[in-house]
C-alpha cells in the first residue's frame, strides 16, 4: 500500500498537527505501508530547501513552493493560489511515488487539491477532519459564526467531502 499524505505542514515544526501527523505515518509504516508526505505552501520552508525535498526522521517531505502572482496579494483569491501550487506539487508527486491513496488531512485547501488530483488519476481520495476550521476561526476571533467567511468556509469544507471517496475524524 502506497499512501501519498497531503499536509498543511508537519515536523520539523512543532504543533499538535505535525505530532498527530506523525504518530500516523509511523503506524502506517508500521502495519508496513509505504508513505510519501506532500506540504502546502503555508509551511514555509520550500524556498530553504533547495531541492525541494526535505528528510526530517526518516520521513521524506515534498515541500510546495509559495505561490506568487496576483491572485496571492487579494483577500479569498490568495487561497485558491494556495491550492493550485498545492494541486501542481500533488500532481508532480503522484506521477514520481505512484501512490495507491491520497490521504488529505485537514484544512479543505489541501482536501480541494488532493480531490483535484484523484480524480484525474483515479486515486482514491481519503479526507481527515481534525477540526472545523470556520469554528475554529470563531474561537480564535478572526471569523464571526454565521458571517460571511464562516459560511464560505463551510461551504468548501463541505465541498471536499462530498467528493473525497472516504472521510474520516480524529477529532
Amino acid at each position: 500500500m502506497r499512501i501519498l499524505h497531503v499536509l498543511d505542514h508537519s515536523i520539523p515544526l512543532h504543533s499538535g498537527y505535525t505530532f498527530r501527523s506523525r504518530a500516523i505515518l509511523q503506524q502506517q509504516r508500521v502495519l508496513g505501508w509505504e508513505t510519501f508526505h506532500v506540504t502546502g505552501p503555508k509551511h514555509n520552508v520550500a524556498a530553504t530547501v533547495e531541492s525541494g525535498v526535505e528528510e526530517v526522521d526518516g520521513l521524506r517531505f515534498y515541500r510546495s513552493p509559495t505561490p506568487s502572482g496576483w491572485m496571492t496579494r487579494l483577500p479569498a483569491l490568495n487561497q485558491w493560489a494556495i491550492v493550485a501550487a498545492l494541486e501542481k506539487r500533488v500532481e508532480e508527486v503522484v506521477r514520481e511515488v505512484r501512490p495507491d491513496i491520497l490521504h488529505a488531512h485537514s484544512p479543505m485547501l489541501d482536501g480541494e487539491a488532493a480531490v483535484r488530483v484523484g480524480r484525474r488519476h483515479g486515486i482514491p481520495v481519503v479526507y481527515e477532519i481534525r477540526a472545523f476550521w470556520e469554528d475554529a476561526a470563531v474561537d480564535h476571533g478572526t471569523a464571526k459564526e454565521g458571517g460571511l467567511r464562516y459560511r464560505l468556509t463551510r461551504a468548501l469544507e463541505t465541498r471536499v467531502i462530498r467528493r473525497a471517496d472516504a472521510v474520516t475524524t480524529i477529532c
